[in-house]
Formats: C-alpha cells, sequence, structure tokens
C-alpha cells in the first residue's frame, strides 16, 4: 500500500458524514506494533454554529485515507453543476424496498466512494424514502438532516451563493422525485 501524501497540513478536505475539516499535521504514530502515517484532521465548524465546544482530532490513516472518504472540496461550478444534475434526476439511485440495515451501509459507502455526487445520490434517496414512509424513522431522518447540511454547506462555499439559495435550489431540484406507483 503506498503512503503517498496528497494533502498538505493547513489544506481543507471532506471527511464522510463529518464534513469540512483542516488538516493539521501528518503525523507517524506506533499502531498495532506498527509504525504508520495519519492525518490529525480538526473538524471546521460552520460559521452559524453555536457551539464553542472543541471537537476531539481525527486521526485518518494516510494509506486508507481515501477509501475511507477524505477527498476536496467540490472546487468549481461544474461540479457543483454535477451534483444539482444528480438531485434534478428522477433517479432514486438505491432500491426503496430493502431494509434500513440493508440500505444504511451502501449510503454511506456511496458518500464514501463517490464525494459530493455520493452526497446528491443519498439524498435523493432520502427524500423519496421520507415521502414514502407515512412518518420518517428516526434513522433515515437523522441521516437526513446530516446529509442536507453536509451537502448545503458545501454547495454554499463552492459557488459563493448563500445557503438558503443552495437550499431553494436543491429542494426545486428534488420536487422532480416522484414516488413509484404501488
Amino acid at each position: 500500500m503506498t503512503t503517498t501524501n496528497p494533502f498538505e497540513p493547513g489544506t481543507p478536505v471532506i471527511y464522510g458524514l463529518h464534513g469540512k475539516c483542516l488538516i493539521l499535521s501528518v503525523e507517524t504514530r506506533e499502531a498495532a506494533g506498527q509504525t504508520q502515517s495519519f492525518y490529525k484532521l480538526e473538524v471546521q465548524k460552520s460559521n452559524l454554529s453555536r457551539s464553542t465546544r472543541q471537537e476531539p482530532a481525527i486521526w485518518v490513516p494516510l494509506p486508507s485515507a481515501r477509501a475511507k472518504g477524505l477527498r476536496r472540496p467540490i472546487q468549481n461550478g461544474d461540479e457543483a453543476e454535477a451534483v444539482y444534475a444528480v438531485i434534478q434526476s428522477r433517479e432514486y439511485y438505491f432500491p426503496l424496498d430493502e431494509a434500513w440495515s440493508a440500505s444504511q451501509p451502501k449510503l454511506e459507502a456511496a458518500i464514501r466512494d463517490e464525494g459530493a455526487i455520493g452526497l446528491a445520490k443519498v439524498i435523493s434517496f432520502l427524500h423519496v424514502l421520507k415521502r414514502k414512509q407515512i412518518v420518517a424513522s428516526p434513522e433515515v431522518a437523522r441521516l437526513h438532516e446530516t446529509v442536507s447540511k453536509l451537502l448545503l454547506r458545501e454547495l454554499a462555499e463552492a459557488t459563493g451563493e448563500p445557503a438558503r439559495t443552495i437550499e431553494d435550489k436543491v429542494a426545486r431540484g428534488l420536487r422532480h422525485k416522484l414516488l413509484p406507483s404501488n
């Protein structure tokens, strides 16, 4: 496994469902009897966050960082447009008839493996799933809220548009998602 370092300290990154983080350092540590290099990440709070609590550092092994979902944020309008295209599609991206215990790992894998596009696919699926359920299960509602916040924040930072504008664009795009006829 390669230990190349594509991210330097001071680089903003996105890490799975943690969202935006800053790489504080790359450090070598002893783990399980082996010396390994790790990214030391600090979760970056939104400007709207009222919490003053300092989050603990996240340690991500360098060799498996990308496989664990460490990526760069959306960089430009073309990437943002690709995310909007996923949201505006009528596709659900995941089967609606699976048990949550089978769906959830697939959703998390899509976010980890596909980055912002995965977030868009997951928000699309969760939007339809919530509409299908009479009352959204707490797990679905919680993941929907988390993914929505992450996606909206990343799109707002990438495009420079206000969060409210991004929220409206995403909501308009999700209106195209139709429930399957039973």
